[in-house]
C-alpha cells in the first residue's frame, strides 16, 4: 500500500554520518528530504571510525554504495595486546565479517562524510541552521530555527547527535553519563611493520587503552583512552601528556604519537545517557546518538545510525505503515529499540571490561580472552555483526548458483551480448530527478536487479551474489527540437549501443536505462516526449520481465511527482526456474520427458526435415552482434487482422509466424513446397509451482519449434492454423517445460565445453528463426499527468539464431521488431525479410 500525501517531505536536522544516511535512504523510497545542519560548513576532522558489516549489509541491502573499499580499509585482522605489545588474542574478526555477509571497514570521517554527500546528490543540506524547537499542527510539523528561520515538512528526524536539541524539546533535560575516561585521537601517515594492512591493534594497560587503525592508504587513525585527569593540561602540552601517560608503551605506541603534529590531536569526552525507550511523539522521531548514544567500546556507533536510517526507510516505504507515516515512525522506533539497547548495554560492559584499572579487572579481563574459547567469541562477534533485518544475502538477495538455463544464457551471453530490451514513449514534463528515483525504488523491490555475477573461472559454476550497492546505470539522452530524427532515435540508440553493449556481469547490476528526450515545440516541456528504454541480460529477463519493468518505472515516476510514497519492499526471492517446475518434470521423470521429446522431434524431422535460414557468409561466434528492425501496424491494420485471424480459425501469432517463414522462404528462393522451422517462444509462467506473476523478474519463456509446409503462392492462412494448432498439441503435453530442461541434459556444462554445442545448434539446430509474441499486453495510456504510448519489446540474438522477430500489441497497435545478426544477414536482407512479412500480412487481410 502506498501512502497518498502531497509532496511527502522530511526534514532531518543534522548533517552527520546518521542524517546524511537518513536523507539518501529516505530519498531512495519516494521521500522528499531537506536537511538542516547547524555547523555553518562541513569540516573534516582528524578522526576515524567504523563501519562494521552490519551497516555494509544494511546499505547494501538498500542498494547504497558508499565505495568503502576504495575510501577505506577492510578490516583483515584483529589482535588484542598488553601495553608493551604482547599478544593476548588474535580474534577471528574477518571469520566473523564472513559469517554475517559483509566485510568491516575503517574509514576517516572526513572521507566517509564525503561518500554521503556523493551519494546524497542534490538533496538541499542547510548549513547555519541551528534548531532551537520545533511545533505540529495538524498534520504538519515546523522546525524552528536561530534567526526567525523555520521549515515545515510531514515527518521531522532528529539526527542531531548526543546534544540533540530535537531530543531535549521531546523529553527535556537529561544528565549524561560519565565513562570516567577521555580520548585523545588522531590520523597521520604511518607505515610500521605492525600495522599491516587491514590491522586493527588493540593494547590494553591499567586504565588506559590504545588503538592503532589502518585506514588505508598508508595511513593510520589512532585513539588514546585516558582517564580523565583532575587538571587538564593546555593546548600546547597535550602531546607532552600522552607521552608521559604511554612511556613505556609498544615502540609502535610511541612512535605514532611522535608522528602526529600536536595540531592534529584532538581530545574527545566518552560519555552516553541511560536508554530512551520511546524516541519519538507524533510526526518526531531520533535516529543515531540523538537516539541511542554510546560509548565507542563496540564501534557501533555509526552502523547503528546507518541501520536506522534504512530500516525507518524500508518501515516507511513498507506496509507496516499502511496510509499513516505517524504509525510508521512509531513502527521504526519499535524495530529499532531492541538492538539498540542491547548496543548501549554491551558498549559500557565492554568498556568496563577493557579500561580496566584494579588489579582484578585486568587480570580477569587478560585471562577471559586468552582462554575463552574461540567458537564463543566467533559467534559472539558475528551477533554483533549481522544486520538483524538480514545481511546483504538475506531480506530480498539473491546469492544461489546460475540453473543449467541461466548458465546456458550467461555463456551465450558471455559470447556476444543477449539483451532484451523494452521501450515506451511518454509526453509530457517529465523532471530527471523522477527517473533516478523511480529506479532506485524499481530496484530496491526486485531482487534480481541488485545482483552480480561471480565465476570460478572455469565458467562451470557461475552464481548470483548480491551487489554491495551498485545503482541501475541511467543515461540521459538529449534531441534537439529541429533534430528531422527526433522520431526515430531511440532505434538508433538500440542498434548502436543497447544491443551490442553487454552486461557488466561483474559488477551487475543486470539492467540499464536510457532517457531520449526530444523538447516541446517553444520549449514548452509540456510538450516534452521522452522515449524511455530499458535493457536487461537474458540471463535475469524476458520481454514480459522488461515490460513489466518499464510500466513500474514509470507509474513510481508518476507517483513520485504527485508526492506518493512507492511501494519498496522487496518481492520474494524465487529459486531457479528449473526448481519450480512441476514435479513430474523434475529429475529422473524430467529426464524421462525431455528423452521422448527429444525422440518425437527426431522423428519429425525424418519425416518432415526442414529448411532454416542460410547465412549470407559466416560469421565467428565473438564477432556476432545484434541489429533491429522495427516495423508496426496501426490500429485499423492491427483491427483487421484480429478479425481475419479469428475468421481463419487462427491466432494472431500464427498469421505473424506464418507470414514470417513465406518471407524467410521467398528470401531462399523457395520453388517448391518445403518446410520451414519456426521458433515461438511460449510463456510458463503459470505452469510453475508456484505460480510466478507477471511483474516478478525473471526468464519465463521456453522456445519450442513448429514445422510448417510452404507452398509459393499459396495462402497464408493454412499456414497460420498449422503454427496456432501444433503450439496448442506442444503445450498440452507440455513440451515447452520439457524443453527448460535441455541444458540441464543435453547443454554445456561449463564454458569450456560450450563451443561444440553452440557450433552444433547453429548449424544443425532445430530453429535459426523465431517470433516472440507477448500478445495484447496491458499498458495504460495515461500515468499521472503523462500520456504514454508506444510500449514494445525487442531482443538480441546472440549466438541463439539469425533472426528472432518480437511482437507487441499494446496502445491499440501492433510492433513488430526483427532483430537479426549482422552480417551473418546483411542489413538490406533484414529489412526486405521485415517488409516482406508486413506486406504478406496486410495481403492476406486484405483478401
Amino acid at each position: 500500500m502506498t501512502t497518498e500525501r502531497r509532496r511527502t517531505k522530511a526534514l532531518v536536522i543534522g548533517a552527520g554520518i546518521g542524517g546524511l544516511t537518513c536523507a539518501i535512504a529516505l530519498r531512495r523510497v519516494g521521500i522528499d528530504v531537506e536537511v538542516y545542519e547547524r555547523a555553518t560548513e562541513l569540516r573534516s576532522v582528524g578522526s576515524g571510525l567504523s563501519v562494521m558489516s552490519n551497516a555494509v549489509s544494511a546499505l547494501a541491502g538498500f542498494g547504497i554504495d558508499l565505495g568503502l573499499d576504495k575510501r577505506g580499509q577492510a578490516v583483515e585482522s584483529f589482535r588484542y595486546m598488553d601495553r608493551r605489545g604482547r599478544r593476548i588474542r588474535d580474534l577471528p574478526f574477518k571469520e566473523a565479517c564472513d559469517r554475517a555477509g559483509a566485510p568491516s571497514y575503517c574509514i576517516s570521517r572526513a572521507d566517509l562524510q564525503e561518500a554521503l554527500l556523493a551519494q546524497a546528490g542534490d538533496c538541499p543540506v542547510h548549513l547555519g541552521a541551528t534548531a532551537v524547537g520545533f511545533e505540529t499542527v495538524g498534520a504538519t510539523v515546523t522546525a524552528r530555527f536561530t534567526g526567525g528561520r523555520s521549515a515545515s515538512g510531514d515527518i521531522l528526524i532528529g539526527a542531531d547527535g548526543f546534544h540533540s536539541v530535537v531530543r531535549r524539546h521531546l523529553v527535556g533535560p537529561e544528565p549524561a553519563r560519565d565513562s570516567g575516561y577521555l580520548f585523545r585521537l588522531g590520523i597521520v601517515p604511518f607505515p610500521h611493520p605492525c600495522l599491516t594492512t587491514g590491522a586493527v591493534r588493540h593494547y590494553w594497560g591499567r586504565g588506559q587503552r590504545f588503538g592503532l587503525i589502518d585506514i588505508g592508504r598508508g595511513r593510520c587513525y589512532w585513539w588514546a583512552a585516558m582517564s580523565t585527569p583532575d587538571d587538564a593540561p593546555g593546548a600546547g602540552h597535550v602531546k607532552d601528556a600522552l607521552r608521559r601517560a604511554y612511556e613505556g608503551w609498544a615502540d609502535e605506541v610511541r612512535a605514532v604519537i611522535e608522528a602526529t603534529p600536536q595540531p592534529d590531536i584532538l581530545t574527545v569526552p566518552s560519555r552516553d545517557r541511560p536508554f530512551l525507550e520511546r524516541w519519538g511523539d507524533g510526526p518526531v522521531t531520533l535516529l543515531g546518538d540523538a537516539a541511542h548514544p554510546m560509548l565507542t567500546t563496540l564501534a557501533q556507533g555509526a552502523g547503528m545510525a546507518m541501520e536506522d536510517a534504512v530500516v525507518l526507510a524500508r518501515t516507511l516505504a513498507g506496509p507496516t505503515a499502511g496510509d499513516d507515516l505517524v504509525q510508521g515512525l512509531r513502527a521504526y522506533e519499535e524495530r529499532r529499540r531492541d538492538r539498540t539497547r542491547a548496543m548501549v548495554a554491551g558498549s559500557r560492559r565492554m568498556s568496563e571490561l577493557t579500561q580496566g584499572a584494579g588489579l582484578r579487572r585486568r587480570l580477569f579481563r587478560d585471562a577471559y580472552f586468552r582462554f575463552v574459547p574461540r567458537r564463543v567469541l566467533l559467534r559472539q562477534s558475528a551477533e554483533l555483526l549481522t544486520h538483524p533485518d538480514g545481511p546483504a544475502t538475506v531480506s530480498g538477495s539473491v546469492r544461489r548458483e546460475l540453473s543449467p538455463l541461466e548458465r546456458l544464457y550467461w555463456i551465450a551471453d558471455r559470447t556476444s551480448p543477449l539483451n532484451v530490451i523494452a521501450r515506451a514513449r511518454v509526453h509530457g514534463h517529465l523532471p530527471p530527478s523522477l527517473h533516478r528515483r523511480a529506479l532506485d525504488t524499481l530496484q530496491l523491490r526486485h531482487p534480481l536487479l541488485r545482483v552480480a555475477i561471480t565465476d570460478d573461472g572455469t565458467g562451470a559454476h557461475p552464481a548470483f551474489v548480491p551487489l554491495d550497492g551498485q545503482q541501475i546505470p541511467l543515461r540521459y539522452v538529449h534531441v534537439p527540437p529541429d533534430d528531422p530524427t527526433a522520431d526515430s532515435r531511440w532505434q538508433r540508440e538500440v542498434n548502436e549501443r543497447e544491443l551490442v553493449e553487454g552486461m557488466d556481469w561483474r559488477t551487475g547490476p543486470l539492467l540499464r536505462a536510457v532517457v531520449i528526450t526530444s523538447a516541446g515545440r517553444d520549449g514548452a516541456e509540456e510538450e516534452n516526449v521522452h522515449d524511455l528504454l530499458l535493457t536487461a541480460s537474458h540471463i535475469i529477463a524476458d520481454g514480459k520481465t522488461c515490460l513489466s519493468l518499464m510500466r513500474e518505472w514509470i507509474e513510481q515516476a508518476a507517483q513520485l511527482d504527485r508526492g506518493v510514497l512507492p511501494q519498496a519492499a522487496p518481492r520474494r526471492v524465487l529459486p531457479a526456474t528449473d526448481d519450480l517446475l512441476p514435479r513430474r518434470l523434475r529429475g529422473a521423470a524430467g529426464a524421462a520427458e525431455f528423452g521422448a521429446m527429444m525422440r518425437r522431434e527426431q522423428r519429425a524431422a525424418q519425416r518432415r526435415p526442414a529448411q532454416r535460414i542460410v547465412p549470407s557468409r559466416r560469421v565467428p561466434f565473438g564477432q556476432r552482434r545484434t541489429r533491429m528492425v522495427h516495423r508496426s501496424l496501426t490500429p485499423a491494420q492491427l483491427d483487421l487482422l484480429v478479425r481475419a485471424a479469428r475468421r481463419h480459425g487462427t491466432t494472431v501469432h500464427g498469421a505473424l509466424a506464418a507470414a514470417m517463414v513465406t518471407a524467410v522462404a521467398r528470401d531462399a528462393g523457395a520453388a517448391a513446397a518445403t518446410y520451414f522451422s519456426i521458433g515461438s517462444p511460449v510463456d510458463f509462467r503459470g505452469d510453475l509451482e508456484p505460480a510466478v506473476s507477471p511483474d516478478e523478474v525473471g526468464t519465463y519463456v521456453a522456445t519450442v519449434p513448429s514445422r510448417v509446409r510452404y507452398e509459393p503462392g499459396g495462402p497464408l492462412w493454412p499456414m497460420a492454423r498449422a503454427i496456432s494448432r501444433d503450439l496448442v498439441r506442444r503445450r498440452r503435453r507440455r513440451e515447452h517445460l520439457a524443453t527448460i530442461s535441455l541444458p540441464r541434459w543435453a547443454g554445456p556444462k561449463s564454458l569450456a565445453d560450450s563451443e561444440s554445442f553452440m557450433r552444433f545448434m547453429d548449424e544443425e539446430g532445430p530453429i535459426n528463426l523465431c517470433l516472440s509474441n507477448v500478445g495484447r499486453y496491458e499498458f495504460p495510456d495515461r500515468v499521472g499527468v503523462w500520456r504514454v504510448g508506444d510500449a514494445q519489446f525487442l531482443t538480441g540474438v546472440s549466438v541463439m539464431g539469425a533472426v528472432v522477430a518480437t511482437a507487441t500489441t499494446s496502445h491499440d497497435q501492433l510492433a513488430w521488431n526483427f532483430s537479426y545478426v549482422d552480417d551473418l544477414v546483411p542489413a538490406l536482407r533484414a529489412q526486405r525479410i521485415a517488409d516482406d512479412a508486413v506486406h504478406t500480412v496486410l495481403s492476406a487481410i486484405a483478401e
